[in-house]
C-alpha cells in the first residue's frame, strides 16, 4: 500500500494495466510533443527571441515553469486517475496543424505560436483523456500567455493616455497644447510614445491577476469581476502616471519626473497599484480555493471516483496523431520552399515608362523604410511645374522579416518626415481606376502626399488584409512569389487634393504598374 504524505490517504496499488496505460500515454505524449517542438523550432525561437528583446514580454520566461509547478502540485490527484486515449482530440489537433500551415504561409508568427501551443494541448488531451486534462485545464491554458501578443493595443492605449492626461492637466489649471501624441505645457514638450502606452504593465497585471484568480477564487463571478478590474485599472493608472509626470515636471520646472525619474516613478507607481489590487482581492478570497490549489484535493475524494472502463489503447490512432503533427511542416517543406537565388542588383528596366521626363539623378529627401526588401529604388519625374517622386520596394519572395506587410515598414522615416493622416483615394492604373492608400506626411517645413499600394501574386491591392491573403494563397498553392510596394509622392503647400491629382495624372500617363512589375518578375 502507498501512503500520501499530503493527505494521509491510503492509495491503492497501481494495477499493471494502469501502469501500462500511464507509460504508454506518457511515452506517446513525449514523442509527439518533442516532434512538434522540433518541427516548430522557427516559431519557438522567434517567441523566445521576443521574450529576451522586448521588455513587455519578459514574463514569457516564467510561464512554463509556473505551469509545470501548478501541474506538479496536483500530482496527488493525478496519481489515482488512469489515462485514457481521446480520439476526438485529433480534431483540434488537425485544426491547429491547419492554422500552423496557414500562418507559416502568411508569415504571421504570432498565429503560428498560438497554433503550436494549441497543438501541444491537443496532444495532452489525446494521450491522457478528458478526466485528467480537465484537472489540468488552468495550467495548460496558462501556457497561452507565452505568446507575445498585444502590440495592436498600443495605438488606442497611447490615445487614451494622451486624452486622459491632457484632461487632468486642464482640470489642474495647466495650459496645454496637444498635437496627436505630442503634449506641450509651459515647462516643455512631452511625447506619449509607444513605451508610455502602458502595455507592459497591462499585460503583466493581467498575467498576475489570472494566476491570482485561479489560486484565490472558486466562484466564477469573483473571477470575472477581478479580471475586469485587472484590465481596466492599469489603463487608468497609466493615464494618471502620465499626468503625474507632466504635472510634477511643470511644478518643478523639469527638475524631477523627467529622465531616469520618469522610469523609476512609473514602475514604483505601478508596483503600488498592483499590490493594492492584490491586497483588496485577497480579502474576498475563497479559502477553499487556496487550499485546493496549494495543498491539492484530498486523494481519498478521488480514490472512489468512478472512471468509465478504459478503452484499449490504439497505436493506429497514435500513429494518426503523429501524421497530423508531421503534415503541416512536411507540406511547408515540399511546396513552400523559397527560390534558390535572389537578385541582388536592380534590373536595368527598374524605372517605369512614362510620358513624363525622368530627372537623371534627383534624390528626394523622402526615404520610406522597408528594411527587408531585396532592392529598393527611387526616381523623380517632372512635367511643367509638377514633380513626383516614385519609390519601389521589391521582394523576390516574401519570408519572415521581408514582407510587404511588416511592422517595420513605413512611408515615413520619422527623422525628416512624420505621419500626419491616412486615407484612401481612387487613382488611375492605365485606363482603370483602382483604390490606393494615401498617407499625408509632415516635416518641419512642408507636407507630402504619398499614394501607394501593394502588388502581391500579380495583383494590386490597397488592403493589408488582402495583401496577406494573396501572400498566403501564393505560398500555399505555388503562385507568384514576388511582391512589391509602390509609392508615388508629391509635395504640397496648401491643398492635399491637388497633390493627389498630380500623382493621378502621372499614373494615368505611365505604364500600368501591374504590367511593369510583372515584367520585372520575368528573369
Amino acid at each position: 500500500m502507498l501512503m500520501s504524505r499530503k493527505s494521509n490517504a491510503i492509495l491503492p496499488d497501481a494495477s499493471p494495466i494502469k501502469r501500462s496505460a500511464s507509460y504508454r500515454a506518457t511515452i506517446w505524449c513525449a514523442i509527439l510533443l518533442l516532434t512538434l517542438m522540433g518541427l516548430s523550432y522557427g516559431a519557438l525561437s522567434a517567441m523566445i527571441g521576443t521574450w529576451s528583446s522586448v521588455a513587455t514580454y519578459n514574463h514569457g520566461f516564467l510561464i512554463l515553469p509556473i505551469s509545470l509547478y501548478l501541474i506538479w502540485m496536483r500530482r496527488w490527484e493525478l496519481a489515482v486517475l488512469e489515462p485514457e486515449q481521446e480520439p476526438r482530440a485529433l480534431i483540434p489537433l488537425a485544426a491547429g496543424a491547419a492554422l500552423w500551415l496557414v500562418s507559416a504561409a502568411a508569415e504571421v508568427v504570432t498565429l503560428q505560436e498560438v497554433a503550436v501551443i494549441g497543438m501541444g494541448l491537443s496532444v495532452v488531451l489525446f494521450c491522457f483523456g478528458w478526466l485528467i486534462t480537465k484537472r489540468l485545464a488552468f495550467p495548460l491554458l496558462f501556457l497561452f500567455f507565452m505568446v507575445p501578443i498585444g502590440d495592436f493595443l498600443i495605438p488606442p492605449l497611447q490615445s487614451f493616455t494622451a486624452n486622459f492626461s491632457v484632461n487632468l492637466l486642464r482640470l489642474s489649471g495647466v495650459v496645454v497644447f496637444r498635437d496627436g501624441n505630442l503634449i506641450q505645457i509651459p515647462s516643455g514638450m512631452f511625447l506619449v510614445a509607444e513605451a508610455c502606452a502602458g502595455l507592459r504593465f497591462l499585460i503583466a497585471n493581467v498575467v498576475i491577476a489570472t494566476l491570482f484568480c485561479y489560486v484565490a477564487y472558486v466562484r466564477w463571478w469573483k473571477r470575472y469581476f477581478f479580471m475586469v478590474i485587472a484590465f481596466i485599472v492599469p489603463i487608468f493608472a497609466n493615464g494618471l502616471r502620465a499626468f503625474g509626470i507632466m504635472y510634477l515636471a511643470n511644478l518643478t520646472n523639469n527638475r524631477i519626473a523627467v529622465g531616469a525619474d520618469h522610469v523609476i516613478y512609473g514602475w514604483g507607481f505601478f508596483s503600488v497599484v498592483m499590490l493594492i489590487m492584490l491586497a483588496i482581492g485577497s480579502v474576498f478570497a475563497d479559502r477553499s480555493a487556496m487550499r485546493r490549489v496549494l495543498i491539492g484535493a484530498a486523494a481519498e475524494q478521488l480514490s472512489g471516483l468512478r472512471q468509465p472502463r478504459p478503452k484499449p489503447w490504439r497505436n493506429i490512432l497514435a500513429t494518426v496523431a503523429g501524421m497530423i503533427v508531421l503534415a503541416a511542416p512536411f507540406y511547408s517543406w515540399a511546396v513552400m520552399r523559397p527560390p534558390i537565388a535572389v537578385r541582388e542588383k536592380i534590373p536595368e528596366a527598374a524605372s517605369i515608362a512614362s510620358t513624363w521626363p525622368r530627372l537623371p539623378s534627383a534624390l528626394p529627401d523622402w526615404q520610406p523604410r522597408f528594411p527587408g526588401a531585396d532592392w529598393t529604388t527611387r526616381y523623380t519625374y517632372r512635367r511643367s511645374d509638377d514633380t513626383v517622386d516614385v519609390f519601389v520596394a521589391y521582394y523576390e519572395y516574401q519570408r519572415r522579416g521581408a514582407e510587404v506587410v511588416y511592422y517595420a515598414n513605413s512611408m515615413a522615416d520619422e527623422k525628416a518626415w512624420w505621419p500626419f493622416e491616412s486615407g484612401t483615394a481612387m487613382v488611375h492604373q492605365g485606363s482603370n481606376l483602382v483604390p490606393s492608400r494615401v498617407d499625408d506626411l509632415t516635416s518641419s517645413t512642408s507636407h507630402r502626399i504619398v499614394v501607394w499600394w501593394y502588388w502581391v501574386d500579380g495583383q494590386i491591392t490597397n488592403s493589408t488584409i488582402r495583401a496577406k491573403i494573396l501572400q498566403t494563397r501564393a505560398r500555399l498553392f505555388g503562385g507568384n512569389p514576388a511582391a512589391a510596394v509602390v509609392a508615388v509622392s508629391v509635395k504640397y503647400d496648401r491643398d492635399p487634393a491637388d497633390a493627389i491629382a498630380t500623382a493621378d495624372r502621372f499614373l494615368r500617363d505611365s505604364t500600368p504598374w501591374d504590367e511593369y512589375l510583372a515584367g520585372l518578375n520575368h528573369r
